[in-house]
């Protein structure tokens, strides 16, 4: 037994499917349309043309002479759900006279230097030192050094970090 992989088309609207055949059959002389329902003007048009079609939870599909002989299963997967975040990730270095004022989840990799303001209504991390003014309004400020900056969390001044820590609106804790 061998594997395949099958290029299968979707066919919704047979003006489209039309135009597709009529400009593009070169390329697409090899796949197989996927129809959702038994559409005998479809069907036809396909069959013309010589070109593989299955009907889906249907017995019924076409399959040309030329690959007649060979095994085909279709598969139905699960649809891949894109939920876009707002978690923005800064790998630089943030200057003194750069402002960025934003919503979301920041996480800052580089140093932030004095003069850079940075003003977030959500969560920010600090992963190198501050000596910046920064002012969160999230559920969580989490700061690795900070001894010449301003930083404040929620309407409340931190003042100087100098290990690795975590801010929550209840408390703060030492991670390193």
């Amino acid at each position: 037994m061998k594997q395949k992989t099958l290029r299968v088309f979707e066919v919704e609207d047979f003006e489209n499917l039309k135009n597709i055949v009529k400009t593009k059959y070169p390329l697409i002389k090899n796949h197989f349309f996927l129809l959702k329902e038994k559409n005998e003007q479809i069907e036809d048009f396909l069959k013309r043309n010589n070109l593989n079609y299955f009907i889906i939870n249907s017995d019924i599909n076409y399959i040309n002479n030329k690959t007649k002989n060979s095994e085909i299963k279709v598969i139905h997967k699960e649809k891949i759900i894109e939920k876009h975040s707002k978690v923005k990730i800064y790998d630089k270095i943030i200057r003194s006279g750069e402002e960025i004022t934003a919503e979301g989840h920041f996480i800052f990799l580089e140093r932030i230097n004095a003069g850079a303001k940075i003003q977030i209504d959500g969560n920010v991390e600090i992963l190198d030192e501050n000596e910046g003014l920064i002012i969160c309004n999230g559920d969580y400020l989490l700061v690795k050094k900070n001894v010449k900056g301003t930083i404040i969390f929620n309407d409340e001044e931190i003042g100087k970090v100098e290990k690795l820590t975590i801010y929550t609106k209840e408390k703060s804790k030492v991670i390193q």
